[in-house]
């Protein structure tokens, strides 16, 4: 089969399965989230991602996996380059959790509906009054038991290169009182870039590297800029380990989590 007629059978695949899964899911995963069954919730969140990323070729391999074992609440700090990032690492990081999103995904029909319902916190972050509002949320949605993620350089980066990071994921952390978990991922920028015109899935492998977490005990708001450093540094240094291990490896994965999810308690709402 010629690549450019395999490419185009393998994004219409990945849209419809995309659609399906969104539709098929949409009512369960609003109904337990308003009965504040995350558990099942995030089962269901998984299996969508696991679904998609498959049917688009997606293939990956986690590294550091151990890292993350036993970590109750906290807030994982994770590279961005492709809407692939999120339902990779729904898929690769032995944790449940919650993203913070930006408040333009919460209106994509269906979907955004569905995850803000399963207790996604959406912000505008063009808007500082509703970026604090989400961010108290998101500190409520930790101290309660929750997991969170944040992309702290905001959007998906055009290059390889590494966008300034923002500081909102530390201070959430500090004010919790709860580690950060690092984390890079290599990869998914080679098979879904940012732009419209790049709206086609060429599969291919990928790479999750997981850090070791970082405690905050102890820390004020006046630690934030120093923590922040020491997370960007680690970051960057798991996403040069992922890149190097990708080079390195033809075909990696799938290579699924080699644990079980790690549940911390969350009460209903």
């Amino acid at each position: 089969m010629a690549p450019g007629i395999r490419l185009t059978l393998r994004t219409a695949f990945g849209y419809l399965t995309l659609v399906g899964c969104t539709a098929a899911l949409f009512a369960p995963i609003c109904g337990l989230g308003l009965l504040g069954w995350y558990r099942a919730v995030d089962a269901l969140i998984v299996l969508w991602s696991r679904a998609f990323l498959r049917s688009v070729g997606v293939r990956w391999e986690v590294r550091g996996a151990e890292n993350a074992a036993g970590l109750g609440p906290c807030v994982i700090l994770s590279s961005h380059r492709s809407h692939l990032d999120g339902p990779l690492l729904l898929c690769t990081l032995p944790l449940n959790f919650a993203f913070v999103i930006k408040r333009s995904l919460a209106r994509i029909p269906l979907w955004g509906w569905a995850v803000t319902g399963a207790g996604y916190v959406a912000i505008d972050r063009h808007d500082h009054a509703d970026s604090l509002a989400g961010m108290r949320r998101a500190a409520d949605a930790v101290r309660s038991g929750r997991r969170v993620l944040i992309f702290p350089e905001g959007t998906r980066s055009d290059t390889d290169d590494f966008l300034p990071f923002k500081k909102g994921g530390v201070v959430l952390a500090i004010e919790a009182g709860v580690p950060v978990l690092p984390v890079a991922v290599a990869g998914t920028r080679e098979i879904l870039p940012r732009g419209l015109h790049n709206a086609t899935f060429r599969g291919g492998p990928t790479v999750v590297c997981i850090g070791r977490p970082i405690p905050t005990a102890g820390m004020t708001y006046e630690d934030r800029s120093a923590l922040l450093a020491a997370i960007e540094a680690d970051i960057r240094r798991l996403h040069a380990e992922a890149n190097a291990r990708l080079r390195g490896q033809a075909r990696p994965g799938p290579v699924d989590v080699p644990a079980p999810l790690i549940d911390a308690p969350v009460p209903p709402r």
